[in-house]
């Protein structure tokens, strides 16, 4: 189903490069290259040490994640929300060239760049394009705070390099992951690494010595919201770990509801899809009250264990040195 029609295209014919010949594991998927002209985005009124910066080196994503917000943006690459997110990823293959050139004016200051925010950074594609090497290597040499958040066991490969640049700046790492069940897994994030993967990946980022948390998230109302499966949930954060937690409620943007409702409607048991049909099918987010019982439940919670909330732990993470190469 086609979730929005296709819509002028956002890059030139001329900046996409022809896709790769296909191959088994991307079957029916196409990698469109293209050469980007900035790779850095400034988020409005960021603080200084802030959260200043975002970059993206895909779009569209592989994880197929029904609720993705990401998915409006694809909208404005001609193609529509729903099917063509997953199938369809554009691919900034000159992101590390482009990165190092923007670092080297100082560019971001002393604030941080998140990495990955709108699709995520270690989707399969990423293991042919291979682009966060060369990206990771450029933040660690210009000594830029960053943090990166991930669905993806991949980000392992790249271990020994979020080390080396933990040793001489600020760096975070958070899985997202909002539910223990496989069942929500499999009907929501069908492309992502599976939950205990995700805790895995945790542990091993904490053995290396490399900060890392939990993007409680999405935590979807009805599917994942009882709270003996919120503290399990969160104990297994603190068991893997995670040296911060930060909770959110899923939200549908305007290009994901119809998407989402649809494969709800195909996937998901009846009474949970009429449920969700019905809190969603005419606005974005569950009432404010719901939204703020959720986040307090998952703090106490983590605060039992002595983990601290995300905002506390940016606030007072100790920074080594600042874009010092």
């Amino acid at each position: 189903m086609n979730a929005t029609a296709p819509q002028p295209t956002l890059f030139p014919a001329s900046a996409i490069s022809p896709a790769p010949p296909p191959s088994p594991d991307f079957h029916g998927i196409t990698c469109h290259e293209i050469q980007a002209r900035t790779l850095l985005n400034r988020m409005p009124g960021a603080p200084p040490g802030g959260l200043g910066w975002t970059l993206n080196p895909y779009r569209g994503c592989t994880h197929a994640c029904t609720y993705c917000f990401a998915r409006d943006g694809h909208h404005h690459l001609g193609h529509n929300t729903g099917e063509d997110f997953q199938t369809r990823l554009y691919v900034k293959t000159n992101a590390a060239t482009v990165l190092r050139r923007e670092l080297r004016t100082g560019k971001t200051g002393d604030q941080w760049v998140m990495v990955g925010t709108s699709t995520d950074c270690y989707q399969r594609a990423e293991g042919r394009y291979q682009l966060m090497p060369a990206i990771l290597r450029a933040l660690t040499d210009y000594r830029v705070p960053f943090t990166t958040t991930t669905k993806s066991a991949l980000l392992r490969r790249d271990l020994a390099l979020f080390a080396e640049a933990a040793h001489v700046t600020d760096v975070l790492v958070m899985t997202s992951l909002g539910s223990l069940d496989d069942r929500v897994w499999r009907a929501f994030e069908p492309g992502a690494a599976p939950p205990r993967a995700r805790l895995d990946t945790i542990a091993a980022l904490r053995a290396a010595g490399v900060p890392a948390g939990v993007l409680i998230a999405p935590v979807i109302p009805h599917a994942a919201d009882h709270p003996d499966a919120l503290n399990a949930l969160v104990d297994a954060c603190a068991e893997a770990g995670a040296v911060t937690v930060f909770p959110d409620v899923m939200r549908l943007s305007p290009g994901a509801r119809t998407w989402f409702l649809d494969q709800a409607a195909q996937n998901l048991p009846p009474r949970l899809h009429h449920r969700l049909a019905a809190d969603f099918a005419t606005r974005r987010t569950m009432p404010p009250r719901y939204v703020q019982q959720v986040a307090d439940h998952i703090h106490a919670r983590a605060a039992q264990h002595g983990i601290p909330r995300w905002q506390d732990y940016v606030r007072n993470v100790h920074r080594p040195g600042l874009n010092g190469g």
